[in-house]
């Protein structure tokens, strides 16, 4: 009876250390199971060689040394500058106040910028205290024909609207919408043209939190109509994967600026995080817009020139891809790779593209950070910089615009156009450090753009 149950617990063993090695093999091969973000899938795996892209034009990227960035930091030294957002009109910066008591609440609040200089109105830019937040529901920029707004989540999950009338100013709006805690990521649409406002959001099954968190289920990306805005109505809905991100927190949901369309992660067949786009107008889902074999980190899309474009970090690498379309449906076919020309030891996880417009050119402002274990790890807490490119000119060109050496967590660059310069504000936090308790201190740089 012994040797019996010896022989049994052998082949139990071997039975777990056979299904492990199946699923890590479907991971190393694209498929299969997304580990710890995907975008910890993709970090944990993610080659140390730069990806060979099938009809892309080679990277032949220069770094251009003539440009030395210039950084100054913003604000109160002692306050928390988390998750800056600027208006697509310019005119004010809307972000949230963390708390440094590791609770991840914190405060909504507006000023306006000076387009001449890049100084806030305010200078500590605590304009309007808009309402009380938590990192989870804090507010994102929109646009109408009226102008701009804001819209996030309270900390009882209320909808809150915000039009500012000016820098330390704002008529603020409770939607009807039912109130529900487990709302995050709540962003409202950019649409300058219209009398129309839709709001989407990503909401856990149960349990308030990031998209890492087991206790959920799924998720599901939900929107409103704000003229009805008691109608939610579910976009799609993902199961939380065994270890990590469900596709839509990987290829991170996003508004289309100047479209009803909504771009977010949704896995195909194959197992890989392709980029889908909804259209909140007419509620059509209009299913993949890109094919190839990555996984796409934090699309980021837009309109210029005739032709829709998308840009996206792959497979949590430092490589990005340029995406384009000819018209406003089909699918996005690559137009040209993005690499740095790092100083880190491993550089990985771009993402936070922004496209940028300059003298009917095309640039873009995004970061890279040393490749920890997981998102978090590698995002805020690991050695990072932030690069401005070139898109779409030869030759491609790309300027580091933290500083070289540097240890700090780089991360989250805004882009501002002014009259005459081109800034990008960044945040720094301390390598290895704590996000919920640090102060994430804000910095606002030039460009090699200027009149």
């Amino acid at each position: 009876m012994k040797t019996r149950k010896i022989i049994f617990l052998v082949l139990v063993v071997f039975f777990i250390l056979f299904i492990f090695a199946t699923v890590n093999e479907r991971d190393r091969n694209g498929a299969g199971p997304i580990r710890e973000w995907v975008r910890d899938r993709i970090v944990a795996n993610a080659p140390a060689t730069p990806i060979a892209h099938e009809g892309i034009q080679d990277d032949n990227t220069v770094e251009k040394k003539e440009f030395a960035a210039n950084a100054v930091r913003v604000g109160d030294s002692n306050t928390s500058y988390a998750n800056i957002e600027f208006t697509s009109d310019g005119k004010y910066m809307v972000w949230f106040e963390q708390a440094l008591d590791g609770s991840l609440n914190g405060t909504v609040w507006h000023c306006s910028i000076d387009p001449a200089t890049g100084i806030f109105i305010p200078p500590d830019c605590k304009g309007f205290r808009a309402f009380e937040s938590t990192a989870y529901g804090r507010a994102n920029p929109g646009m109408d024909k009226n102008g701009a707004y804001y819209v996030g989540a309270d900390r009882s999950g209320k909808i809150v609207f915000v039009r500012p009338s000016g820098p330390t100013s704002g008529d603020t709006t409770i939607l009807a919408t039912h109130p529900d805690p487990a709302r995050r990521s709540v962003y409202p649409s950019d649409l300058a043209s219209e009398n129309k406002r839709y709001v989407f959001w990503i909401k856990n099954e149960r349990v308030p939190g990031s998209g890492l968190d087991r206790r959920n289920d799924w998720f599901e990306l939900q929107m409103i109509d704000a003229d009805d805005p008691m109608r939610v109505e579910i976009i799609e809905r993902q199961d939380k994967p065994l270890i990590g991100f469900a596709p839509m927190d990987v290829g991170f949901a996003r508004w289309f600026r100047g479209k009803s369309l909504v771009s977010y992660g949704s896995k195909d067949t194959n197992g890989y995080v392709q980029v889908k786009i909804f259209d909140a107008a007419s509620r059509a889902n209009l299913s993949f817009v890109t094919n190839d074999q990555h996984h796409h980190v934090d699309p980021y899309s837009w309109n210029f020139g005739g032709f829709d474009y998308l840009a996206a970090g792959i497979d949590g690498t430092n490589v990005s891809i340029l995406y384009k379309r000819n018209g406003e449906v089909g699918t996005f076919f690559p137009a040209e790779t993005i690499i740095p020309p790092s100083q880190l030891e491993n550089p990985a996880l771009a993402q936070s593209h922004e496209r940028i417009v300059w003298n009917g050119k095309q640039y873009s402002a995004y970061q890279v950070n040393d490749k920890k274990r997981g998102f978090f790890q590698t995002a805020f807490s690991s050695t990072g910089e932030i690069w401005f490119t070139t898109l779409e000119q030869m030759p491609r060109l790309q300027w580091l615009l933290t500083p070289e050496g540097s240890d700090m967590a780089y991360a989250e660059p805004e882009p501002y156009v002014g009259i005459n310069n081109v800034w990008i504000f960044y945040n720094a936090l301390p390598k290895g450090g704590d996000i919920t308790k640090n102060i994430w201190s804000l910095y606002r740089t030039e460009t090699p753009l200027a009149r």
